[in-house]
């Protein structure tokens, strides 16, 4: 009996177990930040590529490999521990369409960011502007990164580290990780009732 019923209960937390949300999320755009600290806090490497390194039209290099609900840009020195640049947000925040040739951005989490196939996609800190042609040109944004999502080509700033676009001493490195899952409730109602019905048996073979 009470083996059926831990292996209900074994049941009932496979069934309904929640897949955590990132511990670690920062809001707006971040320097110097450990690797461990983006591992350690919920999220996985998807992808990691040289400057130099096209990510494709559309991102499509990137995209195909980091499917998790939550999405981080980062850029460092290769092979490095520490993080130059980051921002993370909502996958879908992060590669919402703000347009080509302008210089919209999004809000998200804390950092603007923009994406634009045959454009490019890149954030900066809250308070700062882009000019975007096609990446962020911009004389002084010390919290940003910009890579061009055009066939061929790589990603042009970390920060005010610029022409990046044939660099194969700095790399782009993308994280992923799940947004927090709630059980459903049928499922927690079936096995609780499986439980009762479980119990209910025990006590009429006992009586």
């Amino acid at each position: 009996m009470k083996s059926k019923i831990a292996a209900l209960f074994a049941t009932l937390a496979v069934a309904g177990a929640a897949q955590a949300a990132p511990t670690y999320l920062p809001v707006g755009a971040q320097t110097n930040v450990n690797i461990n600290n983006v591992l350690n806090g919920g999220w996985t490497q998807c992808y990691v590529g040289t400057m130099a390194q096209a990510i494709g039209s559309a991102a499509q290099n990137v995209l195909s490999a980091c499917t998790g609900d939550y999405l981080m840009m980062a850029g460092r020195v290769t092979g490095s521990n520490t993080l130059l640049s980051l921002a993370a947000a909502l996958r879908s925040e992060a590669i919402f369409n703000t347009g080509s040739n302008t210089n919209n951005t999004h809000v998200a989490n804390g950092a603007n960011w923009y994406f634009s196939a045959n454009w490019s996609w890149g954030f900066t800190a809250l308070n700062d502007a882009v000019n975007l042609n096609s990446c962020d040109y911009q004389n002084s944004s010390p919290m940003s990164m910009c890579l061009h999502t055009l066939d061929g080509i790589g990603g042009y700033r970390i920060n005010d580290i610029v022409d990046l676009n044939n660099s194969t001493a700095y790399q782009k490195i993308f994280f992923q990780a799940s947004a927090a899952q709630v059980p459903e409730p049928a499922t927690l109602a079936l096995a609780g009732l499986a439980l009762i019905g479980v119990v209910a048996s025990r006590r009429r073979k006992s009586a």
